[in-house]
């Protein structure tokens, strides 16, 4: 299912029905409701879900997986930053009111589309967040009903699939700033007692940095570019269907339901709620009161 999340709900309900297993795009669902309903049909119809968080199963997220489980930056992680200027790759944005801003195919801005991937890496490779705290804004688009700046901060838990499992209290402050005319920046880090990795996160074959406690760079991991960015998450996909082999970068509704209460949360004050309809309002708390919704 890889249509507008808007209608991942309606086409989902037909292919459970259908007694099919699926794979179903990021964000899966616009709110956590919606996602936990589409995880509930797979359920108890006792189907597969898999969901497309495909930025987990790239060699460079193999690769720092790697490196944390084997102490590159110590026995902890003890920070993760991330701060991304720019669309982060979003394509299609072209024309008045592009789909992926358009809360009633997408649930919201860019962060729905962009921000999702680096959220379930972070939840991926260091556990999942909680105590998290965020806001929305709009601040470049007044033209534009939807947020286009999200920041957030949060502590990581317990997660036994993390690359050092089960610990938790690392610090996370993330933010997205989608419009701003500022110079581009993507730099994702995640830091521990003995060094730091540095890296761009919305690249398949962006290079990884390594370096020790005292900023020193003493590593720098390069990656080609996968002829289909898809196809590794898709093969371990294909191959847990036919029995032959389980990944552990597998992604199921699961992920998806804490990724997707982590987006609610920070832009639950911006919509004025996060039910599912919120995108049949005719006001927002945080839209711009010249947008049209």
């Amino acid at each position: 299912v890889s249509t507008r999340p808007g209608t991942h709900l309606e086409i989902c309900e037909k292919v459970a029905k259908a007694g099919k297993a699926c794979y179903v795009e990021k964000p899966v669902g616009r709110c956590r409701e919606e996602t936990e309903k589409i995880a509930k049909l797979f359920a108890d119809a006792g189907l597969p879900l898999y969901t497309a968080y495909i930025s987990r199963a790239y060699d460079r997220t193999q690769a720092i997986r790697t490196l944390i489980s084997n102490g590159a930056i110590g026995d902890e992680i003890t920070n993760v930053s991330y701060k991304l200027i720019g669309s982060g790759g979003a394509r299609d944005m072209d024309g008045e009111l592009p789909w992926r801003l358009d809360a009633k195919d997408s649930g919201g801005g860019l962060i729905m589309d962009v921000g999702c991937h680096v959220l379930d890496r972070i939840d991926y490779l260091c556990g999942p967040l909680i105590d998290v705290k965020g806001s929305a804004t709009n601040k470049h688009q007044p033209n534009v009903p939807v947020e286009d700046f999200v920041q957030l901060t949060a502590k990581i838990g317990k997660g036994a699939w993390a690359a050092i499992p089960n610990k938790e209290g690392a610090s996370v402050t993330c933010s997205w700033d989608f419009a701003s005319t500022e110079a581009p920046c993507d730099e994702f880090n995640i830091i521990g007692p003995k060094g730091s990795l540095k890296m761009a996160a919305m690249s398949p074959s962006a290079p990884i940095e390594v370096y020790d406690s005292s900023g020193k760079l003493v590593e720098k991991l390069n990656f080609e570019m996968p002829e289909h960015t898809a196809q590794a998450l898709i093969q371990a996909v294909t191959d847990d269907l036919r029995g032959i082999g389980k990944q552990d970068f597998l992604s199921f509704g699961d992920n998806a339901i804490r990724t997707s209460e982590v987006l609610d949360t920070v832009l639950d004050s911006y919509y004025g709620g996060r039910e599912i309809g919120y995108w049949t309002r005719t006001n927002w708390p945080g839209s711009p009161s010249g947008a049209l919704l």
